[in-house]
């Protein structure tokens, strides 16, 4: 059963959140162990189980196995309840330690609950530390990174982001049982936190300046936003002379201008502005080729979903690979008008927008590309197969390269965001200036 949900969760966890495991050499593969990490999300428990092949018993609070899937997933991977009130902890902590003397793995998150602000807590609870001088078993801190943008505290549902799982190199008690307990316990807490930390800023960091860009202002209206949804409604009334025909060009231009003006800006504000060149790009293109006397697109809905998976992988990406990516379908989407104009053909996007997808994948090494790429051009050939394409669409591959090595070759300043953007140390409530 555990290998199974494994298997499952690992999967589910690469797609929604580009979940990756570092370090895991570093858990014993055999004889007892104490596994401590920062606790900044819901999904710890399973993060950190999902690709070790060791079973962790973690003790995990105890309201948590109240909550359906997650009690029953938090069961299936050998967790354990802890009432994590002062005093209350001690039965938790005696089956933490019958199972270090049978030769098991045991978890624990010394924060005590999940992290308010992304760092570790203040005060860390000594257990792991404890357990670990007690017993002699070796001490594995880990670090995880990205799971507080991914779900953190306040949020009821998660949202998609990169994690990492660290496992650092084992702590050997032993020299800290020679302070004594008190001293080797602080000592060795101490240490804990030092590993942890070290790895765990540069992930806080990335996470606060991505929280401080939800809420800032929204930018002006970019030139792949509008100067092609106003270069086509131009062109579009020239050959149809018919407002109702470019109306959704100008309502596009002006959904610019009120999320720079009137709209509140927040995480899916954001998401909403950047993807909406795109899919304004593909929907009103293939809107206006029927009105500028060329072939409709056959099975329009099918490319505007492989171009959607095309696109999904960007939520993960930097701001310029990602960028770069709705440029580069803006861009795509105007050559191949211009290949339609020369070479009518309803199979020509089904073409030129994949693989344009395909090389950029190819070329940045975006997420899942190993998978994207194959998918996509199978999507192109197979499209040209079934539909009996053949050299009339040469162009339109031509049309889909280029847009490539537009974005390839062409170099873009990305303005650095103001200082004064950022928010105090103090704001944040982490000090941030080291």
């Amino acid at each position: 059963m555990r290998k199974a949900l494994r298997t499952v969760l690992e999967a589910l966890f690469r797609v929604f959140f580009d979940y990756d495991c570092v370090g895991r050499e570093n858990v014993p593969a055999r004889g007892p162990a104490v596994v401590a990490a920062n606790h900044p999300s819901y999904l710890d428990p399973l993060l950190l189980s999902a690709r070790v092949e060791r079973p962790i018993s973690f003790m995990a609070w105890e309201a948590l196995f109240r909550v359906p899937l997650v009690g029953f997933l938090l069961r299936s991977f050998g967790a354990f309840p802890v009432d994590t009130r002062p005093g209350q902890g001690r039965l938790a902590y005696e089956k933490a330690r019958r199972l270090i003397d049978a030769g098991e793995v045991v978890g624990f998150f010394p924060e005590g609950k999940r992290s308010r602000t992304g760092w570790m807590e203040q005060t860390l609870r000594e257990g792991a530390a404890r357990l670990a001088w007690e017993t002699g078993a070796p001490l594995v801190p880990a670090t995880i990174t990205g799971a507080f943008r991914a779900w953190p505290h306040f949020r009821a549902l998660p949202n998609p982001a990169r994690i990492l799982v660290r496992f650092h190199e084992p702590i050997d008690p032993a020299p800290y049982r020679a302070l004594g307990e008190e001293a080797g316990i602080a000592a060795l807490l101490a240490e804990l936190r030092r590993r942890v930390e070290r790895t765990l800023l540069p992930g806080v960091k990335a996470d606060l300046r991505t929280t401080v860009l939800y809420h800032s202002s929204a930018p002006w209206p970019r030139w792949y936003e509008s100067f092609p949804a106003l270069g086509l409604a131009l062109l579009v009334f020239w050959k149809t002379r018919s407002f109702a025909a470019v109306a959704p060009a100008y309502g596009y231009v002006g959904y610019l201008l009120a999320d720079l003006l009137f709209i509140p800006q927040r995480r899916v504000v954001k998401w909403v502005r950047n993807a909406s060149a795109v899919y304004f790009a593909m929907i009103y293109g293939g809107f206006a080729l029927p009105h500028l006397g060329l072939p409709a697109v056959e099975g329009g809905g099918a490319l505007l979903a492989v171009m959607t998976g095309a696109f999904f992988p960007s939520f993960y990406e930097r701001a310029r690979v990602r960028e770069g990516f709705i440029q580069g379908v803006v861009l795509a989407c105007l050559a191949e008008l211009g290949a339609l104009s020369l070479y009518p053909t309803a199979l020509g996007p089904h073409v030129a927008l994949p693989l344009f997808a395909a090389a950029y994948a190819w070329d940045r090494r975006t997420v899942f590309a190993r998978w994207a790429v194959p998918i996509l051009l199978f999507y192109a050939a197979a499209v040209t197969r079934l539909l009996d394409g053949g050299i009339e669409l040469v162009p339109h591959v031509v049309a889909g390269l280029v847009a490539w090595l537009l974005v390839r070759l062409v170099p873009r300043r990305t303005a650095p965001a103001p200082e004064s953007r950022e928010p105090p140390p103090s704001v944040l409530g982490l000090d941030l200036r080291s």
